[in-house]
């Protein structure tokens, strides 16, 4: 393939290292790209947009390829990888560090806390910053220090044109506020990001877990939804039931002993077979819950936003769909914190339209033979179209190729404003890919 005028490294098919660089986490999603393009500057994937352009071909823009329906990723497509771009520079007299695009987030947080710093970000070690951010960003930070967006000081964009942008309160200030929540691989591609920094020593890190245990999974989710609204904001937690039990994942910014207090109708529910509750150096408490997620995966999920209190007879009927799960432990109801700091910002002050959400509820089921994936598949569906009922809005870090009316779904009452946007800084609509966002009609 003729590979004139690019720049970086490019892997074409065929190459020795092509079938490596086209999978991305999620395995049940194969694609073939006609190239990939690893960019190391801003000159780099200026040329690949020509390139892509000349050719006729459909660009996608790749940073940690965790995306759960591979849309940064595409058969026959031009693929722009930044995972090359991952330089930090922290800056201690104002607290703030400047992140590449394609930074890992476990290399992020130990090169942060040699200086004592961290930021609201994910857990998984191998997601990108840039499809953390760019969606929000929810973690074991979030309802403390906030979504991972809201840190976000200003951003570097490539445009459809080649052209570096910069997005920030005074300079860009529409793009700017899209790129907190609705920015990945719409408007441009997003070289770095300059964020605001905290503080941070030791934290309780919190693992607790019922396995073979149907009475603990049963209570589970009644107690999380009784328990979450009043919860102190220093603590984040991620959770979920199984066919066989249940588990709880959490920070809490304070002392193991408090920490207990707050967690006693957990700590009270009968037949713990783990509980871990430790007063620990902030990077190990990464490393802790870090370790639980695999290299790569082969699945499904889709997630939506809670807003309400569940009645009894809605909670009976998740515990259903859990029980009719294709595995007893790889099938799962995940329930991911908000609140606390999320609200603390104005819904309208960022693209992210769900602040007043309680928690994000996820349907994930894994595989490992491919002759396993319909039964999983369909079960993801049949629980989605419940969960759609009692729920209110999508995320879009968590998307579903089945989301109806997905665009609305993403970004609600955000739309309109997100589709003027995209017609002023991608008015050819070059940056597209399956549920991405239009220009108006």
């Amino acid at each position: 393939m003729d590979c004139e005028g690019l720049t970086g490294k490019v892997i074409v098919p065929g190459d020795p290292g092509y079938e490596r660089a086209r999978q991305d986490y999620n395995r049940a999603i194969s694609q073939y790209p006609a190239m990939i393009v690893y960019c190391t500057d801003s000159r780099d994937i200026a040329n690949a947009i020509c390139r892509a352009e000349k050719d006729g071909l459909g660009l996608r823009v790749r940073s940690g390829g965790h995306d759960y329906e591979g849309y940064s990723n595409g058969t026959g497509k031009l693929v722009i990888d930044t995972s090359l771009l991952n330089q930090v520079q922290i800056n201690l007299q104002d607290a703030t560090v400047k992140v590449q695009a394609g930074t890992r987030l476990l290399s992020l947080y130990e090169q942060l806390y040699e200086y004592g710093y961290t930021f609201p970000g994910g857990t998984c070690p191998t997601v990108a910053i840039s499809g953390l951010i760019l969606g929000g960003g929810i973690g074991l930070s979030t309802r403390y220090l906030g979504l991972t967006a809201d840190s976000l000081l200003e951003a570097s964009m490539i445009n459809y044109a080649g052209e570096q942008l910069v997005a920030n309160r005074q300079c860009n200030s529409d793009l700017f506020w899209a790129l907190r929540g609705a920015g990945g691989g719409n408007f441009g591609v997003v070289t770095d990001y300059t964020f605001r920094l905290e503080k941070v020593d030791q934290i309780t890190v919190i693992q607790l877990r019922w396995d073979n245990n149907k009475a603990a999974r049963d209570r589970f989710l009644a107690l999380w939804q009784e328990w979450l609204p009043g919860l102190d904001c220093r603590m984040s937690a991620f959770g979920g039931i199984y066919p066989a039990g249940a588990w709880l994942n959490g920070f809490f910014y304070g002392t193991t002993e408090t920490a207990r207090q707050l967690l006693r109708p957990f700590l009270a529910i009968p037949g713990l077979t783990l509980e871990i509750t430790m007063y620990v150096p902030f990077i190990d408490a990464i490393k802790i819950i870090g370790a639980i997620y695999p290299k790569s995966e082969t699945f499904q999920a889709a997630g939506r936003f809670v807003q309400r209190t569940l009645s009894r007879n809605q909670l009976d009927t998740l515990i259903h769909i859990i029980e009719q799960a294709p595995s007893e432990r790889d099938s799962s109801i995940r329930v991911y914190s908000l609140g606390g700091a999320v609200r603390d910002v104005k819904p309208e002050e960022t693209a992210f339209a769900y602040r007043q959400a309680d928690y994000i509820m996820a349907l994930m089921s894994a595989w490992k033979k491919e002759d396993e994936a319909r039964a999983h598949r369909r079960w993801i569906m049949q629980g989605f179209c419940f969960i759609e009922t009692i729920t209110l809005g999508s995320y879009v870090n968590f998307p579903y190729n089945r989301t109806q009316g997905y665009l609305q779904a993403y970004f609600g009452k955000n739309l309109p404003r997100l589709q003027d946007i995209k017609a002023a800084y991608d008015p050819y609509n070059v940056f597209r890919f399956p549920q991405s966002l239009q220009p108006p009609l």
